[in-house]
């Protein structure tokens, strides 16, 4: 029953889906993205990812890709380790994919206490691979981008939400809630073209 619920919600979201053309914006300020008629700014922070490693929120991680963003903090003992479960069949179901034309990005909303070594962790909980980057930053500047998309500042309460983007081609979704692999496997190949699937 919880199954059939979550993919109704699935399919709803589906049915809703946004289709966002970003302003492209200079790779420093990052880009602005329509979600919904409000707009969005994804700014260009750096960040550290699971490995310790320097890398641009926009320029690095989304900039030209087709990517997977979601959102999570490491001690979170319930919605998250779903979502690390599902990311981690995604990223199996992608197989080569993975790193190559797909890009999974999970940003903690906990980055005071979420430092690289927390995020390694949990990395090798759920066997991540090349293509799947967990990252964390300076608390004050994470607020502005986080509130943005989850509705609130960095260490507060946040529902599962996840955001697929073709960002070559300017087209963003969202969908809240819960979802199989499968499921996000097919909206990842909705936005992307036949012959970038094989």
């Amino acid at each position: 029953m919880k199954q059939r619920f979550v993919i109704a919600l699935f399919l709803t979201c589906c049915c809703a889906l946004l289709t966002a053309r970003a302003q492209q914006l200079s790779t420093q300020d990052g880009i602005e993205i329509d979600l919904q008629g409000a707009k969005v700014r994804i700014p260009d922070l750096v960040l550290r990812d699971q490995d310790g490693r320097r890398v641009r929120l926009y320029s690095d991680l989304i900039k030209d890709k087709v990517v997977v963003l979601s959102f999570f903090y490491t001690s979170c003992t319930y919605t998250c380790t779903m979502q690390g479960k599902v990311f981690s069949e995604l990223q199996s179901l992608l197989g080569e994919r993975l790193g190559k034309s797909v890009f999974l990005i999970s940003v903690t909303i906990d980055p005071v206490r979420d430092n690289p070594q927390r995020l390694k962790a949990w990395a090798e909980r759920y066997k991540i691979k090349p293509g799947w980057t967990l990252v964390t930053g300076n608390e004050a500047e994470m607020s502005k981008f986080l509130v943005q998309f989850t509705g609130t500042k960095t260490g507060g309460m946040h529902l599962p939400s996840v955001f697929i983007a073709n960002e070559r081609k300017g087209l963003w979704t969202s969908a809240v809630g819960l979802f199989t692999p499968e499921h996000l496997l097919k909206v990842v190949n909705s936005l992307t073209p036949p012959e970038e699937q094989l």
